[in-house]
């Protein structure tokens, strides 16, 4: 994921902080462009705000980013729309489903965006380029919600590296994203296509991430695999085929949750107050398995 890519959320959420009811650091009108997703000034609901928010967005990746490399682009799309799906699913009082309902019925369709839609749409190909990712316009906004804050933490990683972090800081980072990565693999409520879409993202920009870390002899090596716990999650929710007695069953399973807590490190304290809001949720899960047609419960740790 572009480094620059990060910035660009930190600083919307000067002006849109991800908690309801906290106050924010600056008045959304201050933002650069204002005017031209609002010219009239007249942009004072929460749901006027995101969009704001979102079209500020979308400008700074379509027109910053498209000169990129398409894995850049998407990957920047992709955060982008998890972000608002996280802000609109916060937003109760709407009716959209998917973030293609939003954008048609909320942007496209609303004469008060009409500066930034008809320049945009007209003069650039931006009809285009959203034409082009209807396949994530089109995924529920629940379940995008839940993926942003594995971007979030992503973007905290390379915070805490471009800021020389000690190894310490960025290994517990690292174990919060490994924590929640997991979650969503995991979480059999998220449709597939949306978690088959967006989970290699956030894998390959992780790999990218213990990569570039590496390179530049930053020690990185105790960072977790994500392969190793998609194989242990799937290990988990596959039907045990072998002959072995269910007591044998039972304690394969119990080894590899043993395994699993190992792996993510759950005796480590965190310090940082922004990423126990975000991995607590995560922390603790039942995990159910079915042992010889009998459902046993479980306490995970991830």
């Amino acid at each position: 994921m572009e480094k620059d890519i990060c910035p660009k959320f930190d600083l919307l959420r000067t002006y849109l902080p991800d908690n309801l009811g906290d106050v924010p650091k600056s008045e959304l009108k201050e933002i650069k462009e204002y005017k031209d997703y609002c010219p009239d000034d007249d942009c004072n609901t929460e749901i006027e705000q995101i969009t704001i928010g979102f079209l500020w967005l979308l400008g700074k990746c379509y027109y910053e980013f498209k000169s990129k490399s398409h894995n850049n682009t998407n990957a920047f799309f992709i955060y982008l729309v998890s972000w608002l799906s996280y802000k609109l699913n916060q937003n109760k009082g709407n009716n959209f489903t998917t973030i293609n309902d939003f954008f048609t019925n909320n942007v496209i369709s609303n004469g008060k965006y009409s500066k930034f839609t008809n320049e945009a749409f007209k003069i650039s190909d931006l009809d285009e380029f959203m034409k082009e990712r209807t396949d994530l316009l089109n995924m529920n906004i629940k379940d995008m919600s839940k993926f942003y804050d594995a971007f979030k933490l992503l973007c905290i990683m390379y915070d805490n590296y471009s800021t020389n972090k000690d190894n310490k800081t960025l290994l517990n980072s690292a174990n919060d994203f490994v924590k929640v990565y997991a979650s969503l693999n995991n979480d059999r409520n998220i449709e597939d296509t949306v978690r088959n879409k967006i989970l290699p993202v956030l894998s390959t920009n992780y790999d990218h991430f213990k990569n570039n870390c590496n390179r530049n002899g930053v020690k990185c090596k105790d960072f977790l695999s994500l392969s190793e716990i998609e194989t242990n999650l799937f290990a988990l929710t596959s039907e045990d085929t072998s002959s072995s007695s269910t007591g044998n069953k039972l304690f394969t399973v119990l080894s590899i949750f043993g395994a699993i807590a190992f792996f993510l490190g759950i005796s480590y304290k965190v310090n940082n107050k922004e990423l126990n809001n975000i991995t607590f949720k995560y922390y603790f899960h039942y995990k159910y398995v079915n042992v010889n047609k009998k459902i046993i419960r479980f306490l995970t740790f991830y």
